[in-house]
């Protein structure tokens, strides 16, 4: 059974329409729940809290709308589209300087696994890897033999060709347009776009214009 059963293949979504909205409430949507990392959509009101947090495990927090505090030492604030990473047994409260919505990504599983990139670092999601003329870059973020999470830059006109993957693979668009085809189907996706390829069908990936996309891989 897929991880990501909750939203379905092949189709384009966005994470945050997938949470909704209250005055004065805390509203969570899983994602997806799996041994090697789980993800869950946000939405927070203005001045609502999620205290005391201290999980066993790192958090990827990207804000999709509206603005996050993140109380730890020291403390950061948060916009759309930038990314904060909370290191496993870390005390810190999460809270709302304005309504807000964001993702989720923990990673139950022990060990140093964020590599290539600084923890307890506020940073822009689409800055993380730079675009080079003509070709493809990738930074890996998460290696493991059951979970690959990676950022990956795609010149205009560029890509990668059609291929299966060992596992469902999750992608955000964080920047540009790109053409994604899944068993023959295409796909556009633009900055905040979200679609979940299936394990063993061919895909692709090209840039319709300069492309960044995150993608998490869950074998």
């Amino acid at each position: 059974m897929s991880v990501f059963r909750k939203v379905g293949y092949s189709k384009i979504f966005r994470l945050d329409d997938l949470v909704s909205e209250g005055k004065g409430q805390t509203i969570s949507y899983g994602v997806s729940y799996s041994r090697s990392a789980e993800i869950y959509v946000y939405f927070l009101d203005e001045g609502e809290e999620i205290s005391e947090m201290k999980a066993p495990y790192q958090n990827i927090i990207l804000a999709l709308s509206g603005k996050l505090h993140i109380g730890s030492e020291p403390p950061e604030d948060i916009s759309a589209g930038e990314v904060y990473i909370i290191p496993e047994e870390t005390d810190v409260n999460i809270s709302a300087t304005k309504p807000v919505k964001y993702a989720s990504i923990l990673l139950p599983m022990e060990g140093e696994l964020i590599k290539n990139i600084d923890v307890s670092t506020k940073m822009a999601a689409k800055e993380m890897v730079e675009y080079r003329p003509g070709q493809v870059v990738n930074l890996t973020l998460v290696k493991r033999d059951n979970l690959n999470l990676s950022v990956i830059a795609i010149d205009e006109g560029e890509g990668l060709n059609a291929h299966t993957a060992p596992g469902d693979a999750f992608v955000v668009a964080l920047d540009g347009e790109g053409e994604i085809v899944i068993g023959g189907k295409d796909f556009r996706l633009k900055e905040g776009d979200s679609i979940v390829m299936p394990k063993g069908v061919p895909h692709s990936v090209k840039g319709v214009t300069r492309f960044k996309m995150l993608l998490v891989l869950v074998k």
